[in-house]
């Protein structure tokens, strides 16, 4: 059985964000059979009739073990971990605004549909599986809003781009000025970070200046943007942000929500990524380009691209992961993920008041 958990956070239209095709066939699920009714706002819950019903009674009792489920719910143990899971995961979460996801949850790698990513998986392992897949969304440009807050409070518009790329790593990967001039790095500069090493790297594999004429130099690609965007630093520590909640009302809301992602980070916040399964996921989180006139849209093009020519090394999932079924590896599952997906909420609002549609 596989529950999705489907476009948690903001609605996407058929028009919007850019999504390209990828052909990373292994690594994709089938389609579920039966959709089942929602639970929770802009939650859906789909079923696939594989079930392993020691492993749903054992997680539908862990559920009840932390109060997620009431002592009278009844129903098929599978049924009542999706009610009790869509219900946390909304309230974890809240509304979002600029971030969507899909969260599938299973009891075998099988049934997850991605069974290549757990190859020491056993049918006798007391554990669950589940993972977070991409969703479309929009893009989102940031140089209006971040100017004013670095305008308004010099170093805190750096000190917001900081954190949010740091949120990001624990949690989906946004691309960003940042994360994008990494992709060239890796797909147009051979390694290369700045301009005269590009240049030797390329003469040195026979290219000519007629030869580079249209191609994405480091020094083509930064000068679109300001140098603190590309190398953003956190200018502002704990005690300044403080200040800055309690003195500037104008910027308070980002100091604030940068004091809860710096808490929440500390904590051990983190939702699960792709550490030691050999892929990489080709979407992102987010879509954050510093203004429409930036090319990180062509870079994206392009990675996406490269994507399809390697696409065993591709996938569409942010992360997945085994967890055990006993009480005390449910309980650590539970807790870090939970801060988890409230760092995810936290990244969420700072990306609604840092940046806006295009």
């Amino acid at each position: 059985m596989r529950t999705s958990l489907a476009t948690l956070g903001a609605p996407v239209s058929s028009n919007r964000g850019p999504r390209r095709s990828l052909s990373g066939g292994r690594f994709r699920p089938g389609p579920d059979p039966l959709s089942l009714p929602q639970f929770g706002k802009g939650l859906t819950i789909s079923l696939n009739p594989s079930l392993d019903v020691r492993r749903w009674a054992m997680l539908a009792l862990r559920w009840l073990e932390v109060s997620e489920l009431s002592d009278s719910a009844s129903g098929l143990p599978s049924a009542l971990v999706q009610q009790a899971l869509g219900v946390w995961i909304n309230r974890m979460v809240g509304q979002m605004q600029h971030i969507g996801f899909e969260a599938h949850v299973a009891a075998s790698p099988a049934a997850l549909g991605y069974g290549s990513l757990f190859p020491d998986a056993s049918e006798d392992d007391d554990q669950w599986y589940w993972a977070i897949q991409s969703e479309q969304v929009e893009w989102l440009g940031m140089k209006d809003r971040l100017t004013r807050i670095e305008t308004l409070c010099p170093g805190l518009g750096e000190t917001a781009l900081y954190w949010l790329q740091r949120a990001s790593g624990r949690t989906l990967y946004a691309l960003t000025p940042q994360s994008a001039r990494d992709l060239c790095e890796y797909i147009h500069w051979q390694g290369s970070s700045d301009q005269a090493e590009w240049l030797d790297e390329m003469r040195s594999m026979g290219m000519t200046d007629e030869d580079l004429g249209d191609a994405i130099s480091p020094d083509w690609y930064d000068g679109h943007f300001p140098d603190w965007v590309l190398h953003a630093k956190p200018v502002l520590d704990e005690e300044a942000l403080s200040r800055i909640q309690s003195s500037m009302p104008e910027v308070a809301p980002v100091a604030a929500v940068l004091l809860d992602i710096e808490q929440l980070m500390a904590d051990g916040g983190q939702l699960p990524g792709l550490d030691g399964m050999e892929v990489e996921c080709v979407y992102f989180g987010a879509y954050l380009r510093w203004d429409a006139d930036d090319p990180m849209d062509r870079v994206f093009d392009d990675f996406i691209e490269y994507a399809n020519c390697a696409s065993d090394g591709y996938t569409d999932l942010f992360g997945a992961g085994a967890v055990p079924l006993d009480t005390e590896g449910f309980h650590v599952w539970l807790h870090k993920t939970g801060l988890g997906l409230q760092l995810l909420s936290s990244l969420d609002r700072l990306i609604a008041l840092i940046a806006e549609p295009l």
